[in-house]
């Protein structure tokens, strides 16, 4: 065995050794949502966070951005005005997950200090076609984070597979995302971790309010749901929308458990984290149904659209729906058919449930990333 090959066979033993002392980090690649609450940002930092709390070392890396600032500058005596590059600050979660997501270490993907090796694993969601290209030359293990599969056409150019990146490893949100991924990408291996709703997401005894929640991401389009609502139904003017866009999740959970009623219309999702809370906390949820249609909007039968919330394809048909919902809430007339539903939704995507996903997950990467090491070291030492 000559010195060269001696020496990879040394680096690849070094790196096995880190797999199996957890010596080596997690790195997930992450965007700044400056300040404003984000579902999937959300639970990337909670996959972090349950690492940490199990001795796995993570790190949260992100994208410098940068603005061009105009600055007067005195050349040869005269003021001259230029312009000036200048790094945006990374704002984080701080504001609306708190200092113990924030508080993960955090750097810049461009940062000198920061570096990976062959032990080290990069998580890299979706969108980030950019990324998935520019980190192909790290020796690191890289693993897509598909959350949204929309997001693949949007941000990935004509022509190009997440195998051009070199990536092979995904991990999604659910069974069904994982078979369109492989209907997709025939050659990608796919691990599914399930989205997990905390547990101050709960119903009460407390009696609700006649408040009607909306989890609408276009406020041009929750404006039209409020004013056509009034408009039509004026004996009802007296009843309150609130709008829970870029409240803490906290602040989710009070809304929800005094809203007798929630309106979510978010055609694009894959899995709808707002709806469930609700539905955990007791409010009725009155939803258009999106493209896709999540797993936990199907009734037993897995065909079925399940009648735990009041679900809808027209939006002409919201404010009768709205309508009769505070009616029935007024007459204390809600069908069992939904309450029993939604009791139902109780005992799903449970925090511990998606803990032990995550940490059956990753433990099977690390051995499948030893033995992929060991055969490369095989394969050398034969040459």
């Amino acid at each position: 065995m000559d010195n060269k090959v001696k020496e990879i066979s040394e680096k690849i033993d070094d790196a096995i050794g880190k797999l199996n002392k957890k010596d080596f980090t997690i790195n997930f690649f992450v965007v700044d949502t400056k300040g404003v609450p984000n579902g999937n940002t959300r639970y990337i930092y909670e996959m972090a966070k349950e690492l940490i709390d199990n001795d796995y070392n993570c790190f949260m890396l992100y994208q410098q951005e940068k603005e061009t600032i105009q600055e007067k500058q005195n050349i040869k005596g005269k003021d001259v005005i230029v312009d000036k590059e200048v790094e945006v600050p990374f704002i984080g979660v701080r504001d609306w997950m708190g200092d113990e997501f924030a508080d993960i270490p955090h750097g810049s993907i461009g940062s000198e200090t920061i570096k990976v090796s062959t032990s080290d694993f990069l998580i890299i969601p979706e969108l980030f076609a950019n990324v998935m290209n520019q980190t192909k030359k790290l020796p690191c293990k890289r693993i897509i984070l598909c959350q949204n599969l929309n997001f693949i056409t949007e941000f990935m150019s004509l022509g190009t597979s997440w195998a051009n990146f070199g990536l092979l490893d995904v991990i999604t949100t659910t069974e069904t995302q994982a078979e369109e991924i492989k209907d997709l990408f025939p050659y990608m291996k796919t691990k599914v971790i399930n989205p997990s709703i905390p547990n101050y997401f709960r119903n009460n005894s407390d009696p609700k309010k006649i408040v009607i929640s909306t989890v609408i991401k276009d406020a041009s389009l929750l404006k039209k749901l409020v004013n056509q609502f009034y408009w039509k139904y004026p004996q009802y003017s007296w009843v309150t929308f609130m709008d829970l866009r870029n409240l803490s999740r906290e602040s989710f959970a009070n809304t929800f458990r005094e809203s007798a009623i929630t309106v979510w219309m978010d055609d694009e999702t894959y899995f709808g984290h707002a709806p469930v809370e609700a539905i955990k906390s007791g409010s009725i949820v009155i939803g258009k149904i999106p493209d896709v249609i999540p797993e936990w909007m199907y009734s037993d039968d897995k065909e079925t659209i399940s009648t735990n919330g009041l679900w809808f394809d027209n939006f002409k048909d919201v404010h009768k729906l709205i309508a009769q919902a505070i009616k029935l809430w007024l007459d204390d007339e809600i069908p069992e058919i939904i309450t029993d539903e939604m009791v139902k939704m109780e005992d799903r995507y449970k925090v511990e449930d998606k803990q032990i996903q995550l940490l059956d997950v990753i433990e099977t990467y690390i051995a499948e990333r030893i033995t992929e090491l060991k055969d490369i070291k095989n394969k050398i030492e034969k040459k």
